[in-house]
């Protein structure tokens, strides 16, 4: 029996893209393609539920459904009219539409997406005289129409809530990092899981979790209960335990990864907040955490990889920032002979505060923000 592929949208922050598209490499996907925040790939129902269990760059994953170009207003109802939507639905899904439009042609993104609907309805209502319910919320069905002068992408979201999600966060503490954002960082190192690892302003132990997990093999979503497809027509539950068992032999255990995950804070309400979150992730016996200033902090004498999250520089506190800087500066140039360390932040001078140069540099754009990772 020939399996079905289909094309595949992965959506990232910006700058993530290639981090990605390596994930997904090794997972087998094929044709895979890099764009702004993008990765299209190829791939079976089978990568589809991989991708949302183990991916740890990706926020979303949607598979397309129809793509198709047009000329006309009337050309473009026509092709949606002519679809077979009981393929997705039926008369008892739920079901919503999002339409994005950039077109000279169709009207704004709220007209499409009630005119989509009425198509919809009366595909199922010509059939069975009923219409499944939509504009519910939490719908069994995400439909999401990307429009593009004269093209036309159907997508059905995979994933339901953000990929960022995991599971295992129960408070955020002084800090704010996404989760995926964190794995983007850890991977964008460049670590491998053959140095100890350490964050000295570890916040809620965000970034230690990510690492711990990429260095144990853990799956990104181990702790997550619920997918968009969970509830789609063609829902394979023999499949997804399937992916989960292979998943759960692939894991390593305490002993393989030979060194340490330490974190810091000078919060002792950011230490709590972090030993909850790596509590609740299961990876308490994996990361060891510290309540202590930057200056007091001694790293380990062998081989370290550090990521420093800067806490946000506000030029109108004065000596606020120069506080901030001047801690990261000295702790930098103390450990800067024996450790690889990375510096993570959106503040644009650090480089030129601070005295040192950076060996490599990796741009993010998070909230149409940019942030720099840094290497000294």
């Amino acid at each position: 029996m020939e399996v079905e592929t289909f094309k595949m949208i992965a959506k990232t922050f910006e700058g993530l893209e290639d981090v990605l598209g390596r994930e997904l490499m090794r997972m087998g996907a094929e044709d895979v393609n890099t764009e702004p925040s993008t990765v299209t790939f190829t791939g079976d129902k089978y990568l589809l539920y991989e991708a949302n269990y183990e991916l740890r760059t990706a926020l979303k994953i949607y598979k397309e459904i129809l793509n198709f170009s047009f000329e006309t207003k009337e050309e473009f109802l026509e092709k949606l009219k002519d679809y077979r939507w009981s393929k997705i639905l039926n008369i008892y899904k739920s079901f919503n539409l999002v339409a994005s439009v950039k077109s000279d042609i169709l009207e704004s993104g709220e007209t499409v997406e009630e005119q989509i609907t009425s198509i919809i309805c009366e595909y199922f209502n010509q059939k069975s005289r009923k219409t499944p319910p939509h504009g519910v919320p939490n719908p069994s069905v995400k439909i999401n129409i990307e429009i593009q002068g004269n093209n036309c992408q159907l997508l059905l979201d995979s994933t339901g809530e953000p990929l960022s999600r995991r599971g295992y966060r129960l408070t955020s503490g002084n800090n704010q990092l996404d989760e995926v954002y964190a794995a983007g960082l850890v991977q964008l190192s460049g670590w491998k899981a053959n140095t100890n690892f350490i964050d000295p302003i570890c916040g809620s132990g965000i970034l230690l979790i990510e690492a711990a997990m990429y260095a144990y093999n853990i799956p990104a979503q181990v702790c997550r209960e619920n997918f968009g497809f969970f509830t789609w027509r063609d829902f394979d539950a023999e499949m997804w335990k399937h992916i989960k068992s292979d998943a759960k032999v692939r894991i390593k255990h305490n002993g393989e990864f030979a060194f340490k995950i330490l974190g810091y804070d000078i919060s002792e309400q950011s230490t709590k907040a972090a030993m909850q979150n790596i509590k609740k992730a299961i990876l308490d016996k994996y990361i060891n955490v510290f309540t202590a200033p930057m200056k007091d902090i001694q790293l380990p004498d062998d081989a370290n990889t550090v990521i420093i999250d800067s806490p946000e520089i506000d030029l109108y506190k004065k000596e606020e920032s120069k506080n901030i800087i001047s801690g990261i500066s000295q702790f930098l140039k103390r450990n800067i002979k024996n450790s690889k360390l990375w510096l993570h932040s959106d503040f644009k001078e650090y480089s030129k505060s601070i005295g040192l140069n950076p060996q490599k540099e990796h741009t993010i754009i998070r909230n149409e923000k940019v942030y720099n990772l840094q290497l000294y």
